[in-house]
């Protein structure tokens, strides 16, 4: 890129109509210096390329020539080989949305724009695991915490779902007896994700006490279907009463895995039955998404509808995202209904 320099400058200089003369007045230095900065024979001080850069209105980088490809590759730089400090990460940003301003599908810069975020969701995560093992150690036991630290280790914050053997390394050895149902639902679905089956077996007969016997089931028709025996889970998830709320949503969210609408439809419709004010509406979430995933438009439309309804009703919101979502899927839904 340096042996560009000389090249640049004179370009920028002829583009704005510019003298050498007035050029190295304004830099402070002789005519000859400028010319011998262009001819390649010597380059100006490194201390000069601020002064140039304002006098042509450019970036520095813009007298170097840098491309695209060039601020690409410093950013693939520091990606794979320095700390992702902030300021890293700052200049990375920077450098991206410069180049999708000019080109919005420039799919490499898109790519590396991608890694930049992941490698930012890394680097926090790690910190966050950090301070949550040291409140691990602080406190026998915590519910929050752990509820927290399967978050972190890549869980949603509306389920028990942790896959990570680093979640089971480092939180099986507070399963003991000031352990609670929820620290036990959280270890129990890690265990079964990483098809630990024998261990997760074992920890369902020490802490049945534990759980309640729709909870125990659920599971237990999970260690099933892990070991192929879909036939046996399905009894044991069908087994959940039907007045146990969350429970049926459960039951629900595993039938949709397994593609069985009809009963994921039945456990949905009865864990919103069974739901107390006010009413949680997950179920009828899942319902309306299933609905559509089905082609089953006028339910689908229905179920937006109850979810509104709710809304006002329950929760006494009548404006926001929540309430802006089902009201773009319910007028989709009916669209569809009248084509």
């Amino acid at each position: 890129m340096v042996h560009n320099l000389g090249k640049n400058i004179r370009r920028l200089r002829i583009e704005r109509g510019i003298t050498q003369e007035e050029l190295a007045d304004y830099i402070g230095v002789s005519y000859q210096a400028v010319s011998k900065w262009e001819t390649d024979t010597t380059t100006p001080d490194i201390s000069l390329l601020p002064r140039l850069a304002v006098f042509f209105g450019v970036r520095i980088d813009d007298i170097f020539g840098i491309t695209n490809t060039d601020e690409l590759e410093r950013v693939d730089f520091i990606l794979e080989h320095e700390a992702l400090t902030e300021e890293n990460f700052v200049y990375a940003k920077k450098v991206l949305d410069k180049i999708l301003e000019n080109n919005p599908t420039d799919v490499r810069a898109l790519k590396t724009y991608v890694d930049l975020y992941l490698s930012r969701n890394q680097r926090d995560r790690l910190e966050a695991r950090r301070m949550l093992r040291l409140a691990m150690e602080s406190k026998s036991y915590d519910a929050e915490i752990f509820g927290l630290y399967r978050q972190v280790c890549g869980g949603d914050s509306s389920q028990y779902r942790s896959a990570t053997e680093d979640f089971i390394h480092d939180c099986e050895p507070y399963i003991n007896d000031a352990a609670d149902e929820t620290m036990c639902k959280l270890m129990l679905d890690a265990l079964i994700t990483v098809r630990s089956l024998d261990r997760a077996e074992d920890l369902l007969i020490r802490y049945s006490s534990k759980l309640s016997a729709s909870t125990a089931n659920i599971f237990r028709g999970d260690i099933e279907l892990a070991k192929g025996n879909a036939g046996k889970a399905v009894v044991l998830w069908s087994s959940v009463d039907e007045n146990d709320h969350q429970g049926q949503y459960e039951v629900g969210e595993r039938f949709l895995r397994l593609c069985d609408f009809t009963r994921a439809e039945a456990a949905f419709n009865n864990s919103f039955a069974a739901a107390p004010p006010p009413r949680d509406l997950s179920a009828v979430y899942s319902l309306a998404l299933m609905y559509e995933k089905c082609g089953d438009c006028k339910r689908a439309a229905e179920s937006w509808q109850l979810i509104l309804d709710v809304l006002r009703a329950d929760w006494n919101i009548t404006d926001g995202e929540s309430v802006d979502w089902a009201k773009r899927e319910m007028e989709k839904c009916l669209l569809s209904t009248r084509e």
